[in-house]
């Protein structure tokens, strides 16, 4: 009878022994023998026999080309499963997501919750609770935007129709509106900027015909925030996107600012504050031209809207040399904001009427 009980406990402690052991190597982490000898009171054979088990099964139920299987590192001193490792997310990874998610408050806080503790499932023990002390503080502290609100299933719903090049009917409430708007469009991404998340898509016309509306070349999109769609609804109609026609987000992203767009143009401009890199990085089509005791003088093809509001950010520090009509528009928008200020008694009194230089209430192309 206690034979049999031994035995028993030996199967039990052995199988524990495995699935300890393959849980380590899903994650990505290394075994050694002698933490293992260590932690389970096992010879060095014994783990040897574990690691020949636990390769059998891994060639039986997965593919090697993908895979792979589980190798020895003889500098570390450790086995890793080959492959297996290189497709999850490390301790490192994990930790820069998280802080990019903090940073972009694109999310719930139930979703960012949600999305760091299915990331920290990958880490072992002592990474996850190294990564959750440093994380500790924003997480309590986070705030989600005014309107947020879960997007997940509308983004998957919208990207669909993206791929299939169906239209879309959407109830869109614009900033300030009272009511939603019904509204047909076409799909043509989904990006994210400055906290939000919109749908980039052409309005459809009104005597439309399935499949024989097409997006025209040259046609800047619109940009929705996603987070005012209230009705989302996908229509068995399709529009056609010729290939030389078809919207690319990279080159998009390159040239808009704010989700604002406006005329498209290439701007000549003079700038002299502290850091070039920081507009280069934030215009990353921008070209310098030249270089002189006044500053650096750069040329970027940029959508006229969103452009202003960059520039207008850079205070005395940047000038625009050309377009001379984008130029006198700058002009005219500065003249605007100095009145604002030219009673000293008049501080929370009327402004004066004009273009808002805000990219939330500025949104003729970014509804």
């Amino acid at each position: 009878m206690n034979m049999d009980a031994d035995m028993s406990k030996d199967r039990t402690g052995h199988s524990q022994r495995l699935l300890n052991m393959y849980d380590v190597l899903q994650r990505g982490c290394g075994l050694s023998t002698r933490s293992l000898q260590e932690r389970f009171g096992v010879t060095a054979k014994s783990v040897q026999r574990d690691i020949a088990e636990l390769r059998e099964y891994i060639s039986q139920e997965y593919a090697q080309s993908v895979y792979g299987n589980i190798e020895y590192n003889r500098v570390r001193k450790e086995y890793y499963w080959r492959n297996r490792s290189d497709m999850l997310l490390h301790e490192r990874e994990i930790l820069l997501i998280a802080t990019i998610l903090l940073e972009s408050r694109g999310l719930t806080s139930g979703e960012l919750h949600k999305i760091i503790d299915k990331m920290l499932v990958q880490c072992s023990p002592e990474s996850e609770k190294h990564i959750r002390s440093l994380l500790k503080n924003e997480l309590f502290l986070y705030k989600q935007t005014n309107n947020s609100k879960s997007l997940g299933k509308i983004l998957w719903k919208l990207s669909e129709a993206k791929l299939h090049q169906q239209y879309v009917r959407i109830g869109y409430k614009k900033a300030g509106a009272s009511s939603y708007a019904s509204l047909t469009v076409m799909p043509l991404g989904i990006m994210f900027s400055e906290m939000y998340f919109y749908l980039l898509a052409h309005v459809a016309s009104a005597d439309r015909q399935s499949g024989t509306e097409a997006v025209q070349e040259g046609q800047a999109p619109v940009a929705f925030r996603i987070d005012r769609i209230g009705t989302c609804s996908v229509l068995d109609e399709h529009f056609r996107v010729e290939y030389g026609s078809r919207f690319q987000p990279g080159e998009f992203r390159q040239e808009v600012q704010f989700m604002s767009t406006g005329e498209l143009m290439k701007v000549r401009f003079r700038f002299w504050g502290k850091s070039l890199e920081a507009v280069l990085d934030r215009l990353p089509n921008a070209v310098i031209l030249a270089k002189d005791d006044s500053g650096t003088i750069l040329q970027a093809e940029v959508y006229a809207r969103g452009a202003k509001m960059w520039f207008l950010s850079q205070a005395e520090y940047l000038e625009v040399l050309a377009p001379s009509s984008f130029r006198e528009e700058m002009r005219r928008t500065l003249a605007a904001m100095l009145s604002n200020y030219a009673d000293e008694g008049r501080a929370g009194g009327q402004h004066v009427s004009g273009e808002a230089v805000s990219g939330e209430t500025n949104e003729a192309a970014s509804i």
